[in-house]
């Protein structure tokens, strides 16, 4: 299992990601902004002491790695100009949201799961 238990989620993730387009990159911004800022922070919270509470092995960590890489180049490639950066750190924090709901989904609460992938299951179904 390349990236944990949920190897076979990330990587479904990971492939939505090499095509998003921008519309989808500012749904995904605005479907994280509407989740509110109090909720976002005690689910990462809890998913990151999960995570460290898991050690971090080597399949949770290729994992953000790929969402990085994919994130990335997804990012430049829909956007153009200072749009661009925008662009990035839209998607970026919303793939490693789910990313991270996915690599610790046994190890949260349901509502912690449901904050972080949500912004990402609303836009990528």
């Amino acid at each position: 299992m390349k990236y944990g238990p949920q190897t076979a989620q990330i990587e479904t993730l990971l492939e939505q990601i090499k095509s998003l387009t921008l519309e989808q990159i500012e749904a995904l911004s605005a479907a994280r902004d509407a989740a509110g800022n109090a909720a976002w922070i005690a689910a990462g919270d809890a998913a990151w002491d999960a995570a460290r509470g898991a050690a971090w092995d080597a399949p949770r960590g290729a994992a953000w790695d790929a969402a990085w890489d994919a994130t990335r180049d997804a990012a430049l490639s829909a956007a153009r100009g200072a749009a661009r950066r925008a662009a990035w750190d839209a998607v970026r924090f919303a793939a490693w949201d789910a990313v991270l709901a996915l690599v610790v989904q046994d190890l949260i609460s349901e509502e912690h799961f449901n904050t972080l992938y949500g912004p990402w299951a609303s836009v990528m179904g």
